[in-house]
């Protein structure tokens, strides 16, 4: 039952219905609204994950005595130094890519949320990653923002709304967006 994301990757906002003269408009491209909190693809994390791991002093450090070992012969071993580099930098992969697995996950239960939006003039189920520029957005109370968007009515009388920024943050009081077509940043 999820409304699928609009098939054109740009979107067209008219203000107060003033379109350009003569056709000489050139669309915007915006972006989506995913959330991305991951470091790491498939395809990057060795690469990027080496270049991270000997961006670290002391790992730099054991790499290049490692080397050093390979090619001068010298009273120890390549083992020496090369076995506790390879097991710090494997022990930190898998950490790393577990961490990221995790971002991985919480991103998608983020983007998957569903949320009610007016399209073709009704309300229509969708997931928060479909969320385009212009959208208009039904949030109930106590239900988390999927995006940053502008306040248009409210049902309390004085057109307020109460919200908290904890999760940009960390504060946990209530703001108030009191006047209609009020963009709260948050």
């Amino acid at each position: 039952g999820f409304d699928p994301p609009h098939q054109s990757d740009t979107r067209t906002i008219y203000i107060a219905n003033r379109f350009p003269q003569n056709g000489l408009y050139t669309p915007q491209k915006f972006i989506d609204n995913r959330i991305i909190s991951s470091k790491y693809t498939v395809w990057n994390f060795v690469p990027k994950n080496l270049f991270e791991q000997f961006r670290r002093v002391a790992n730099f450090y054991f790499l290049i005595i490692f080397l050093v070992q390979l090619m001068i012969d010298t009273p120890t071993s390549p083992i020496t130094s090369g076995l506790p580099l390879f097991f710090v930098i494997t022990v930190t992969a898998i950490k790393q890519g577990y961490e990221d697995w995790l971002r991985h996950n919480s991103d998608n239960e983020v983007n998957g949320a569903p949320v009610y939006v007016v399209r073709s003039g009704g309300l229509v189920k969708t997931r928060s990653k479909n969320i385009r520029v212009g959208d208009i957005v039904r949030i109930a109370k106590d239900e988390i923002f999927p995006a940053d968007l502008v306040l248009l009515s409210s049902d309390r009388l004085d057109g307020s709304c109460h919200v908290t920024t904890a999760s940009l943050d960390g504060e946990t009081n209530l703001k108030v967006c009191v006047h209609v077509f009020e963009y709260c940043p948050w």
